[in-house]
């Protein structure tokens, strides 16, 4: 079903982010002329009502982010001001006719123009990544984590060695929303080199993880998809040469070559591995298994009476010659004896040719040894050269494993007419994505059965054309 809706947000000037929080029910917009715009969804009316406008900034203000509604509402926004401003609804305050929201913390840490800013997932505590064009991205922390009023840097990515300036372009970044990846990781893509890189921080510094890739155009937008059950993840990358590009990312080397968890479909043939063996269970016993001899009969009845048969002639012979055979096994034990004394004469003289075998093959095996270790030792490091070059090794089976995290670029979509993409973003399950540019076209991208991504929809403020 398709639905649209206008919201006459009033601002005076150009949009330049719009956030949704956690369950979707509050709205923020933010824009050129240097305000922020609260939206609340009245269930009744089906309509956004205004709660309140803020005169945030000094400037433009450029990108906002929710966090997580278990510390409360609160909102962050990054401005061209150098700023990072930190907002908290107060219900009191709407009571006596004030304003609901109010600034709680002013972090100034940024030399340069902070483009994007981005809270942390709850399970890594409430943190906040500002990324600014002096080719930083700090990472803040609460001193207090009830009132926010001073925060602290709790680590730093020197994006760009050396620094950089506000004519090198913007950062942006994205967390990594999965709870159950090891390390906590974020994306980051910067204008100056151009380039997507993958972070994980922790108790110690941020260590760069993986190089995603490099591009020939500016880095104008990131976004981290959530994972969803899936072996790898998904990112998305927005530039100003009008593509956008989607990569599939594996943390974890040892889940980079799983491939039934990342088909859409199981086929038939798949439920015998699910099984846990090739062959199917009749629930019939007497049938025999594949490797075993012999042949199912339908007449077993007809076998057993056969069998009975042999047994009792077997019987009547054993009574009448019992005498014959204990004289046969009289004269066994006198030939064993005999057999006896020969084979140990035998062993003496073969242990004698055995030891100087043994000596021949062992100085053989020496001098081979001594002259292919050189050899072997060469071949090993090159082949160990070639394996960190590829990002594979191979196994004694001739199996090809990953030997650290790796990426693969699945779509590179390119939007008609070339226009700068300025936002990517993804659902809640990270099937569907959603990009923007400076046409003033929103257009929705979904992958296909056969693992193609395509555009669904474009929606403009004048019309949409929506693909069912």
């Amino acid at each position: 079903m398709e639905q649209e809706m206008s919201i006459p947000v009033n601002h005076d000037d150009f949009i330049h982010d719009i956030a949704y929080n956690f369950y979707g029910t509050r709205l923020a917009t933010c824009g050129s002329d240097k305000c922020i715009k609260i939206w609340d969804w009245n269930k009744q009316t089906g309509l956004w009502i205004l709660n309140e406008s803020i005169p945030a900034h000094e400037s433009s203000v450029v990108k906002l982010s929710w966090a997580h509604p278990e510390f409360g509402q609160v909102l962050a926004s990054c401005s061209l001001d150098r700023t990072v401003k930190i907002w908290m609804e107060h219900e009191s305050s709407a009571k006596t006719g004030g304003s609901r929201w109010t600034c709680v913390s002013k972090i100034v840490d940024s030399s340069a123009v902070v483009h994007s800013v981005a809270f942390a997932p709850e399970y890594t505590n409430l943190i906040i990544a500002a990324a600014s064009s002096d080719g930083k991205v700090r990472l803040h922390s609460p001193i207090e984590a009830v009132r926010l009023r001073n925060w602290s840097i709790s680590g730093q990515i020197d994006f760009v060695p050396g620094g950089a300036s506000d004519s090198d372009g913007p950062l942006c970044l994205s967390w990594c929303k999965s709870r159950f990846s090891a390390p906590h990781m974020l994306v980051v893509g910067g204008s100056k080199g151009n380039s997507v890189r993958v972070f994980q921080t922790g108790p110690m510094q941020p260590t760069k993880l993986h190089d995603i890739d490099s591009y020939d155009s500016y880095v104008l937008d990131v976004d981290w998809a959530p994972t969803m059950g899936r072996s790898f993840h998904l990112i998305a990358t927005a530039c100003s040469d009008g593509h956008v590009r989607i990569y599939k990312f594996w943390a974890d080397p040892a889940m980079s070559n799983t491939s039934i968890s990342d088909n859409l479909f199981v086929h038939e043939h798949d439920s015998s591995v699910r099984n846990g063996s090739g062959l199917a269970n009749t629930g019939n016993s007497s049938r025999p298994t594949a490797g075993n001899s012999g042949e199912y009969s339908a007449d077993g009845d007809s076998e057993d009476e056969d069998d009975d048969d042999d047994d009792d002639d077997d019987d009547e012979t054993d009574s009448n010659g019992t005498d014959s055979d204990e004289e046969d096994d009289e004269n066994d034990e006198e030939e064993d004896e005999d057999d006896d004394d020969i084979d140990e004469s035998e062993q003496e003289e073969d242990g004698l040719d055995t030891a100087s075998d043994d000596s021949d093959d062992d100085n053989i095996t020496q001098s081979n040894t001594d002259s292919t270790g050189d050899a072997n030792a060469e071949s090993t490091r090159r082949r160990s050269r070639a394996q960190r070059k590829s990002g594979f090794s191979t196994n004694a089976l001739g199996e090809q494993k990953p030997t650290f995290p790796r990426s693969e670029l699945v779509a590179d979509l390119v939007v008609e007419p070339h226009v700068p993409i300025r936002r990517v973003r993804w659902n809640s399950t990270g099937t569907l994505l959603v990009s923007s540019g400076d046409d003033g076209v929103a257009r929705m991208w979904k992958m296909t059965v056969n693992g193609t991504w395509r555009e669904i929809a474009a929606i403009t403020a004048e019309k949409s054309s929506t693909e069912l």
